[in-house]
């Protein structure tokens, strides 16, 4: 196995990457379940998207996707990186 394939054997700097990538990319997955939901619509989107936090049953796999995919196509592009 190639040690470059281990994400804890990478510099941190690229751990730290591969984090904030992830994380930006839960956020992305939250504001976007949140303007699939009907609660996008409220005339005040702002005490709607508060609201609308205070219910996780109706938004949880929105960020949970965003961060694994995000997160999962920085591992494959490193995975490419070292590879070439």
């Amino acid at each position: 196995m190639n040690p470059l394939q281990n994400p804890l054997l990478w510099t941190r700097q690229h751990q730290v990457a591969w984090v904030v990538i992830s994380a930006v990319g839960a956020v992305t997955g939250l504001l976007l379940g949140f303007m699939h939901s009907p609660a996008f619509s409220e005339p005040q989107a702002w005490r709607a998207f508060v609201a609308w936090l205070s219910f996780p049953e109706l938004y949880w796999p929105w960020p949970v996707f965003g961060f694994l995919g995000t997160g999962l196509a920085y591992y494959a592009v490193q995975l490419f990186r070292t590879s070439n």
